[in-house]
């Protein structure tokens, strides 16, 4: 695991845990040493100016500073430095040759700036051409200049990818956010047309599909000042053509806005962007009345009721299909428009779904798994798995406030300190169904008189194991003994 992938994970397992984390439990959960711990939190707390973002307490152990740790995420991605490593040279270069593609740069132009030699020029060659693989793109080289050739829509896929400011962009926030980099003029003018596609459609297109859109946009006004609209060779059938004027209204959007970017680009463009920007239409969900008055395939209904009975088997629930089926059907006919189509949704959220639903998202990948080999599918990645997995995690949710979790209380004689507790926690917890009070001496016979019981709140430390979820708490339970007990609400509820 590399350094930065670490500091990730250590930063999102402090975000979910807001009491202090142990020095031994940071180690446990990043496999590393206890001294790498201490030289990254260092180095994150070096970065943050103001004051550290990760607190520390002699005996409690690390804590994260939440409301810090929320501006840190935005002001860490849109981070400019001087030096560039390796990496973002290499990637910096290809923007360049692929908003220029397929037209040749000197190397000379390309290198210049970042002094280095012909062996490291070379060596990035060399990486950069297995990386454009990926896309079906080929790094050419011929008299001293560079050139990547291939596919128009293969170009643009991997400039959406490669130039990470897209993935990382709020559409709200474009307009008055200047360290973004971008033309106003485009932004204001890709903006207007969104509005106006929403506007003729009567739907909202949420995020991140209104992300999606606006990049393919950008770079279509990038790519079209760099080079000759001439040059984008792409074709499309005439099946391809006579499907697409099938689906009339999202045609004549599309047809529409492209003719507006003409307009804007005091230039012509060829019939393939209204198709290119048909699929990002079809492949995007939608909010209004026209989602609503969409009909869903039999392929579609098919892989909806594949994941819903194969992940109700998985978390051992009965799912009913109305209750997700509609919700998730909506998602997933498009999702099989992009994966025929190689369009990707960047999920913004995957790091924090991948831990906070762990075993959700594992089943989610298993069933995508399947899906894709039953019908016979591209590779359904983990963004759009991230996707998936937070329809399953609202059904989990709900059903934990639709179903009280058995409680026994525990005390050293079950009588006066122990009903104050019950008292408490009946009115801060509704969730838990308290059974009954007992004291301890009574505990040997708990598994034989309460066989339900799932959790125990005790103010005694129980010495025996138990297959119980157990929870030591003080009588006059304190905060901390509530935020102690929500964690482990949760984690009987996402144990079950």
């Amino acid at each position: 695991m590399s350094s930065q992938d670490r500091e990730q994970k250590l930063l999102l397992f402090l975000s979910k845990n807001q009491d202090y984390v142990t020095s031994e439990d940071l180690t446990e959960i990043l496999h590393a040493s206890q001294k790498t711990v201490y030289r990254l939190i260092k180095k994150i707390n070096d970065e943050y100016e103001d004051s550290p973002l990760i607190l520390s307490e002699k005996g409690r152990g690390y804590k994260l500073d939440y409301e810090k740790f929320i501006n840190y995420q935005k002001s860490h991605k849109l981070d400019k430095e001087n030096g560039f490593s390796p990496h973002e040279r290499r990637k910096r270069i290809m923007e360049e040759l692929l908003l220029s593609s397929p037209k040749p740069i000197n190397i000379y132009h390309l290198f210049s700036s970042y002094f280095v030699g012909d062996s490291v020029i070379f060596n990035d060659e060399q990486i950069m051409g297995e990386e454009l693989k990926k896309y079906d793109l080929v790094l050419e080289r011929k008299n001293r200049t560079l050139a990547i050739l291939g596919e128009e829509i293969n170009i643009r896929k991997a400039i959406k990818d490669i130039i990470e400011i897209f993935n990382i962009i709020d559409i709200d926030d474009l307009k008055s956010n200047t360290e973004l980099n971008f033309n106003k003029y485009d932004v204001l003018f890709i903006l207007d047309q969104l509005r106006h596609i929403e506007k003729d459609l009567d739907i909202t297109i949420p995020y991140p599909y209104n992300v999606n859109i606006f990049s393919h946009l950008y770079i279509l006004l990038s790519r079209s000042r760099k080079i000759s609209a001439a040059l984008f060779t792409d074709t499309i059938s005439n099946e391809e053509m006579t499907n697409m004027k099938r689906d009339s209204a999202l045609y004549q959007v599309a047809k529409v806005v492209v003719n507006n970017i003409e307009k804007y680009l005091h230039s012509s463009l060829p019939d393939i962007e209204v198709y290119f920007l048909y699929q990002y239409l079809v492949s995007s969900r939608m909010q209004g009345s026209f989602a609503k008055s969409n009909t869903f395939s039999s392929e579609v209904i098919q892989v909806t009721k594949v994941y819903i009975e194969e992940m109700s088997s998985k978390l051992g629930i009965d799912i009913e299909n109305q209750s997700i089926f509609m919700d998730l059907a909506t998602h997933i006919k498009p999702m099989l428009n992009r994966l025929e189509h190689k369009i990707r949704i960047k999920n913004s959220l995957l790091s924090q779904i991948k831990i906070t639903y762990e075993d959700i998202f594992m089943g989610v990948a298993n069933v995508s798994k399947l899906v894709s080999e039953t019908f016979n599918l591209p590779v359904i990645n983990d963004d759009e798995n991230g996707f998936i997995t937070l329809y399953f995690a609202k059904i989990i949710e709900t059903n934990q406030h639709q179903r009280p979790i058995k409680t026994l209380i525990m005390c050293t004689t079950g009588v006066g300190t122990s009903e104050l507790l019950r008292a408490k926690i009946s009115k801060k917890f509704p969730e838990l169904e308290i059974v009954d009070v007992i004291a301890t001496r009574n505990m040997r016979m708990i598994q034989e008189k309460y066989p339900d019981v799932e959790l125990i709140l005790s103010t005694v430390q129980i010495e025996e194991q138990m297959p119980i979820h157990f929870l030591l708490v003080s009588a006059m339970f304190t905060v901390d003994d509530q935020k102690r007990l929500q964690r482990k609400i949760e984690e009987v509820y996402h144990g079950q």
